[in-house]
Order: C-alpha cells, then sequence, then structure tokens
C-alpha cells in the first residue's frame, strides 16, 4: 500500500491511472444492458455461504449435472431467501444471460412441492441493470477525469517554473547565481546538502529552488524526485568558511 501511494508523487501515474479509469468507465458505460432472465431447472448439489474477513460475500449454488457454479447475493432477494436449501431439492434458477449470477429462484419444501419463488429488483425491472451499469461507468468516467485534472495542472504549472523560481541563497530569477566550487571528492554520492539548499552532483554543488523541490543542472531546472543526502561531498557553498 505504502508503496502504491508512494507512485502518487510521480505527474505521469495520474494520467496513465486517469486513462485506465476513463476507459473502464466508456466501456461500463457502453456496454451496460438490461438483464435478460435466462431458466435453468435442476437439483441442489451443493450450497455454500462465502464469508471474507468474518463478513458475508455470497452464497454459491451448483446443481447436479452442471459444471457450472451460480453466486447470488442473498441479501438482494424477496421475499426474504432461507439461509438452506433441502439437499437434493428441487429447483428453478434464473440467471442473467451471459453471466452465472442468479437474479430469480424458485424452492420447493422437501416433498419438492409448493414452490416458492425469490426475485430480485434485477429480475422485477430489467431496466435496473442497465442504470445501475451505466452509473458506475459514470462515476469511473468522472473519477478519471479527477485524474487527468490534476496531471494537467500539475504538468501546466510544472512547466512554468523557471520564469518565478527563486535560487537558494538568491533573488528571483530564472538562472541561479554563480555558486563557488569546491574540488570534486573521488567517491561521492550525489545527493542534497544538510540544509536541503544545495545538490552534489558528485562534482559540483548545484542551487536547489527554495521549495525543494528542483535543482539546477547547469542549463535548466530538474524536478529532484527522491533524493537522498550527499556523502563523501565537500562543504556546501553555504558552509564554507569564509576569510
Amino acid at each position: 500500500m505504502v508503496g502504491l501511494l508512494g507512485l502518487l508523487r510521480f505527474k505521469w501515474t495520474y494520467l496513465i491511472v486517469g486513462v485506465i479509469l476513463g476507459g473502464i468507465g466508456l466501456f461500463t458505460f457502453l456496454s451496460a444492458h438490461p438483464s435478460k432472465a435466462v431458466e435453468i431447472d435442476g437439483t441442489e448439489s451443493k450450497y455454500i455461504e462465502v464469508t471474507k474477513s468474518g463478513n458475508y460475500d455470497r452464497n454459491e449454488l451448483n446443481l447436479q449435472g452442471d459444471s457450472n457454479t451460480y453466486t447470488l447475493d442473498k441479501n438482494t432477494f424477496h421475499p426474504t431467501l432461507p439461509d438452506e436449501v433441502y439437499k437434493g431439492g428441487k429447483m428453478q434458477i434464473w440467471i442473467d444471460e451471459g453471466t452465472t449470477t442468479i437474479i430469480a429462484i424458485t424452492l420447493y419444501d422437501q416433498d419438492d412441492k409448493n414452490p416458492t419463488k425469490y426475485t430480485t429488483a434485477v429480475y422485477d425491472n430489467p431496466a435496473t441493470e442497465t442504470s445501475t451499469s451505466q452509473g458506475a461507468g459514470i462515476f469511473l468516467g468522472v473519477l478519471g477525469a479527477v485524474f487527468l485534472v490534476v496531471f494537467g495542472l500539475w504538468f501546466v504549472l510544472g512547466s512554468r517554473r523557471p520564469a518565478g523560481m527563486t535560487a537558494a541563497g538568491g533573488p528571483i530569477m530564472g538562472m541561479p547565481l554563480p555558486v563557488p566550487q569546491s574540488p570534486s571528492q573521488p567517491g561521492s554520492s550525489p545527493g542534497v546538502s544538510p540544509d536541503g539548499k544545495w545538490y552534489w552532483d558528485g562534482q559540483q554543488w548545484r542551487n536547489v529552488s527554495a521549495d525543494g523541490r528542483f535543482r539546477w543542472d547547469g542549463t535548466q531546472w530538474v524536478e529532484m524526485g527522491t533524493t537522498y543526502a550527499a556523502r563523501g561531498a565537500p562543504p556546501p557553498p553555504a558552509a564554507a568558511p569564509t576569510s
């Protein structure tokens, strides 16, 4: 989870996530359709309740001679669906065409008589599935658009940063002030100074923007990204002794 949240530090993450969510949302919206009930007659082979983290998730049903595993959400049926069914009992189920989701079921007593039919809103009103799917598609599309807007603002504002950037220790300008240099140190590793105002590139100290997000590479401002403390470098200009 921490690794995924860390990706939000990079603007390209918002572009990729926005495009993916937008694509899924568009597909979900365009593929929305009314439910179409398909009846299946059979005899119960196995009926179990599935939980996740101790909470109800779904029920699974297998019929004799049928390799499919059908699923249902008992909380969506009316009248209230019983917690158990008769072992080897006769039943009819209606699934949404192209799926294994049960949207209606008829159960019998232990003598396979006195049928009771239990239905869902999707079975009673097929158009319900269309509006539900379209609503999910719209939500995903809007969420994707939000990510794209964040990317756009980040990209536009980021491209304007040199014009008003304040160099460390200097006035507002597009280019930083010249930096007095210390001799390069063999075996040193790039990184920032203890006060965060300078960046050691392995050869010399470079300016860091006042907000600490960018460093000067000699020709342009470069986004810092993940940066660690410099090691084996000489004292930065701000800490160098004066005569």
